[in-house]
């Protein structure tokens, strides 16, 4: 099972080398120069199921630690992190091809507020008291508490190698649990850079990484682990959910979007020029909320076009520097292959190239891509293209945008761009997807507050906010009653029995003419029952 975003798509093949598991190892080229890699070897069965064995033992005391504690160690590691950034940026550079700047915002750059962000969330969430009527339930107190599960295995994406893994990691080892990743095998040394750090800091084998492809993702749902975090394709997210249910076991998993950007004519234009160009090739379109369709409406959209299209024009790519490119390379030949395949599908079918449209220099880059004048037709408008390509939809108002967005496979974000914010808010009500920004696009993403989900394709696995705990604890009912006399309602039944159920059935209906009799049917039942059991 791969964690691989291709969405299971039947594009053409591709070409050149790909990072492939032989002979024992991954194998894998820089994106940047297509230099080869250092091979890593690949992790047998036996050795996921102990790398799960060792995290359930860790976790037995792990999860006797007081929540602040475990905050504690998980705050140490993250500071260690920021110090050492300097390190994740070169790993993620080299295997994943992020530009400096882009790796540092991205990847290096978070993991204490994340903990911080965490640690707000799962406070209140871990043990919760709850409100009792003292009519209904009279001297009695309740609560709910969050209780790890043990072992979660996370099967992650090479998008956000370092940064993905906040949401993930970061809560289940907050609540209480061990952890075994299962990195992508494109970016397989970034994400173990994070599992090294934070073992620095946490119990040894509390936290563990295992190398491989789609068979090592396998072995590890296989392991023993009590639930699993997936995010990647379609394709593989559904064997992912189909397997946890044969084991009995929770997933949340998020299978990708192609999420658009609706563009209304009373639009701020400088500044919804300057968002949509920055989400849309933020990380060369790598992410499954970048926008990746316009409908912008006609009134305003050839000067939408005209001025995007000048922007993504004087934006740097390939050859030169490194240091002076503004655009990543694309991460794997596979991804490149899509990329090329949806625009050439979408050119053959009548879409009209504002600029890119090609590779460029000696990696895996890719201009950045307009192409207007789109139709549902079009692979780049129906499926998820993950690169640097912005399809344009040209559309006669908002409820024509919002009919098009409802009526896509995916249904991960959506952003609307206009100076009526009132407006705005109501038209976000009707789009049927998991996460709507105005102004901005996919910023809840990074904030652990509020919750990162979907619909339809996307899955309905959840991450970010205190709704994405059940994947990584069980709720457990604790109820106290200081109650001396027994219940009323208790055996032996009578009519005196009958007459208070019926009686406190008209009190809740706000029929009070009876209500004199409560504490005297209350004082007889519990002299009967007191009796009886004498």
């Amino acid at each position: 099972m791969e964690a691989d975003k291709s969405n299971g798509q039947s594009h053409a093949p591709a070409t050149g080398p790909l990072p492939v598991v032989r002979d024992g190892q991954i194998h894998r080229v820089s994106p940047i120069d297509g230099a080869p890699l250092p091979p890593l070897p690949v992790a047998t069965a036996d050795e996921v199921r102990a790398a799960v064995e060792r995290a359930r033992a860790a976790q037995q005391a792990w999860k006797n630690r007081s929540f602040d504690e475990r905050v504690k160690a998980l705050e140490s590691a993250a500071k260690a992190m920021l110090d050492r950034r300097n390190e994740v940026m070169a790993l993620v550079e080299r295997e994943g091809g992020k530009l400096p700047v882009d790796a540092l915002f991205t990847e290096a750059l978070g993991p204490l507020d994340a903990v911080g962000g965490w640690k707000r969330v799962v406070g209140p969430a871990i043990r919760q008291s709850i409100r009792l009527s003292p009519l209904a339930f009279p001297k009695k107190r309740a609560r709910i508490d969050l209780v790890p599960r043990g072992v979660i295995g996370i099967i992650a994406p090479w998008n956000f190698p370092v940064a993905g893994l906040y949401r993930s990691v970061l809560p289940a080892l907050m609540t209480g649990n061990g952890v075994v990743l299962k990195p992508s095998e494109h970016t397989p040394e970034s994400s173990a850079w994070f599992v090294t750090m934070l073992s620095e800091h946490l119990p040894e084998g509390l936290i563990s990484v295992v190398q491989g492809g789609g068979a090592v993702g396998g072995a590890l749902l296989d392991a023993g682990i009590d639930a699993c975090v997936f995010t990647g394709s379609c394709a593989t997210g559904k064997k992912v959910r189909v397997r946890c249910a044969e084991l009995g076991i929770p997933s949340s998993v998020e299978m990708g979007g192609n999420d658009p950007a609706i563009v209304l004519a009373d639009c701020d234009l400088d500044r919804t020029v300057a968002g949509i160009t920055h989400w849309a090739l933020q990380n060369a379109g790598q992410a499954c909320g970048a926008v990746e369709i316009v409908y912008v409406d006609r009134r305003i959209a050839d000067r939408f076009v005209r001025r995007i299209g000048d922007a993504w024009a004087k934006l740097r790519v390939g050859d030169g520097d490194f240091a002076e490119v503004e655009v990543n390379p694309l991460t794997t030949e596979r991804q490149l292959a899509i990329v090329e395949a949806h625009v050439a599908d979408a050119l053959a079918k009548g879409a009209k190239l504002v600029t890119g449209g090609a590779r460029v220099g000696k990696g895996l880059f890719y201009q950045p891509t307009i192409l207007d004048a789109c139709t549902d037709r079009m692979d780049v408008v129906r499926d998820e293209t993950f690169g640097p390509v912005l399809a344009i939809v040209r559309v006669d108002g908002a409820a024509e945008a919002i009919r098009r967005t409802n009526e896509s496979r995916y249904g991960l974000g959506a952003s609307i761009w206009t100076r009526d914010l009132a407006r705005a808010e109501r038209l976000a009500e009707r789009l049927d997807v998991g996460v709507v920004d105005v102004n901005n696009h996919a910023m809840t993403g990074a904030i652990p507050d509020l919750p990162w989900s979907g619909a339809r394709d996307t899955g309905f696995g959840i991450a970010n906010s205190a709704l994405s705990l059940t994947t990584f604890c069980r709720p457990k009912s604790l109820l106290i009653d200081e109650n001396d006399a027994p219940e009323p309602f208790w055996m032996p039944f009578d009519a005196s029995t009958f007459e208070l159920g019926d009686l406190l059935a008209d009190a809740q209906l706000m029929r009070i003419t009876r209500a004199w009799k409560l504490p005297l049917l209350l004082a007889k039942r519990a002299k009967r029952i007191k009796r009886f059991f004498s």
